[in-house]
């Protein structure tokens, strides 16, 4: 039996980061990954000879904060820049959004000068939403009633916040996150296509049509955690974002298991005592879970050790993956009639319009795929070479809405990917050589993603705040004693940016996290 000061169970960004966090305060911290990467889903790996894609997310970034205070860069991370979101149109017509505000207006001013002319205050109301969820994504949600002396200063900072931004400005902050994607580009834009991109973000990822109330606050989440227009991947893909984090834990310290095998928990009287990996038990004063509360507290931790209550409002969770994969090795680069490389480096959108994206999901409430479905793709070896052998390519293909359901097969999935991709690259499926499907199923059973949903539970206003992963346990904590959670199913949810991991630490005992 061996014995730590902390142990956490799964390798997410969140999980590396609360490990390095803990082992840099002077904790013995071991951390426990099931399968034979660090990461998790957030990795890449090879799915043919020479030609290696990311798994589940395909980009994302570490916070600024984190990446500079861990020395990521230090450990090999080199981020690469998707800096353009392309909009594919019928008829071999684009039109790309570029990350310089006043190229993006030059180009919606093609379809439509009064959008052209809205498009940079659109972006300015943006900054302040996406400002105030940042300082709110930075703090443990407050439980105690009247809330504590240090909570009240937090609750104070944020509100001051809103203040300084104006009477007027503060007003849309507040009702933002509120409305449905649809009535808030409405309010904005008349061109369709500009919408049915912009909403494109908003619906990354979530099992919700943009008609749907309160769907702008996804938007508003995939903004403020630096994935929302214009995103970011990592030289080697989105899993050595995963390795620089490991690096970083074990330069502080932390010893880092792969291949652990399943993992058990045992629990007595209430408190965790300690965890079953591979045949081994180890001890520790804590211990973190990186998974989502249905799999933790129904697979980790047997229900008979919880309260009825506490049970029924976890599997009351919504998680309801909706996103499929499909990764291409290519034997050369596909011609996209119209596009510069430039936007081919970039994300390519396949979401013509809002009512495209309803269509899309209205599908999937049936249990079924449409025909025509909500996709984003990238080239990664476009930028980083070392993904394919020479003179040949990468495709990752995001699809939306692949329901969880029997329904949904690996070959429709591929089949119906291919076909509206196809449509922009009349040549694509001549140079296939190999692919790859990841349906929501795959994500549940090889990485123990509730429902396949990997931002661990729908980001949605019901499930966020105050309210992740259930109310009255917010703060990282557990009914269960020394058994804290710290992944993306925990505030503020889904991305790669490490917050969870961070705010986890210091609810966990580490304080001055970031030096000035």
């Amino acid at each position: 039996m061996s014995s730590y000061d902390t142990i956490i169970l799964g390798s997410s960004p969140n999980a590396l980061t609360a490990a390095a966090y803990l082992a840099r305060g002077g904790q013995r911290v071991l951390v426990l990954e099931p399968s034979a990467h660090v990461g998790g889903a957030v990795s890449t790996a090879q799915f043919a000879e020479g030609f290696s894609a990311d798994i589940g997310l395909v980009s994302g970034r570490i916070d600024d904060e984190i990446s500079k205070d861990l020395k990521l860069h230090d450990h090999g991370l080199d981020v690469i820049e998707r800096t353009t979101l392309t909009s594919l149109l019928p008829g071999s017509r684009s039109f790309t959004l570029s990350d310089s505000r006043d190229r993006s207006t030059e180009a919606i001013a093609k379809f439509s000068a009064n959008d052209a002319a809205k498009y940079k205050s659109f972006m300015q109301l943006m900054d302040l939403a996406i400002d105030f969820l940042r300082s709110a994504y930075g703090v443990t949600p407050y439980r105690e009633h009247p809330p504590s002396s240090t909570d009240v200063q937090q609750l104070t900072m944020l509100v001051e916040k809103l203040r300084g931004y104006g009477r007027r400005e503060m007003t849309e902050v507040m009702r933002l996150p509120l409305m449905p994607l649809r009535d808030l580009l409405d309010e904005w834009f008349e061109s369709a296509e500009l919408k049915g991109l912009l909403a494109s973000a908003g619906v990354r990822g979530l099992n919700q049509g943009p008609f749907a109330a309160a769907t702008a606050f996804n938007l508003l989440h995939q903004l403020a955690i630096g994935d929302g227009f214009f995103r970011a991947t990592a030289r080697g893909g989105i899993g050595a974002v995963s390795q620089a984090l490991s690096k970083a834990a074990q330069a502080y310290g932390a010893e880092v298991r792969v291949n652990a095998g399943q993992l058990q928990l045992t629990v007595a009287d209430g408190a965790v005592k300690s965890v079953q990996a591979d045949g081994n038990t180890f001890t520790a004063a804590a211990i973190v879970s990186d998974y989502d509360a249905l799999y933790t507290f129904s697979h980790l931790v047997p229900p008979p050790e919880l309260e009825p209550e506490f049970n029924r409002a976890v599997r009351h969770i919504r998680y309801n993956g909706s996103v499929a994969r499909v990764n291409l090795a290519l034997s050369q680069l596909p011609k996209f009639d119209g596009l510069s490389e430039e936007a081919m480096r970039g994300t390519l959108t396949i979401a013509p319009s809002v009512a495209y994206l309803e269509r899309a999901f209205d599908c999937a409430k049936r249990g079924q795929l449409a025909d025509k479905p909500f996709v984003e793709l990238t080239i990664p070896s476009l930028s980083d070479p070392s993904l394919a052998p020479e003179g040949k390519h990468t495709i990752s293909i995001w699809l939306q809405f692949a329901p969880y359901t029997a329904k949904v097969n690996a070959d429709h999935v591929y089949a119906t990917a291919l076909n509206a991709v196809s449509e922009f690259a009349p040549n694509l499926k001549s140079l296939i050589q190999h692919f790859q499907v990841l349906l929501p199923g795959d994500y549940e059973a090889q990485y123990n993603l509730s429902e396949g949903h990997l931002y661990g539970g729908e980001m949605n206003l019901a499930q966020a705040f105050l309210l992740r992963p259930i109310p009255g346990f917010a703060q990282y904590q557990s009914p269960i004693s020394n058994l804290y959670l710290c992944g993306a199913a925990t505030h503020p949810g889904g991305g790669i940016h490490g917050l969870a991991g961070r705010n986890a630490a210091r609810e966990m005992g580490v304080r001055d996290l970031v030096p000035a």
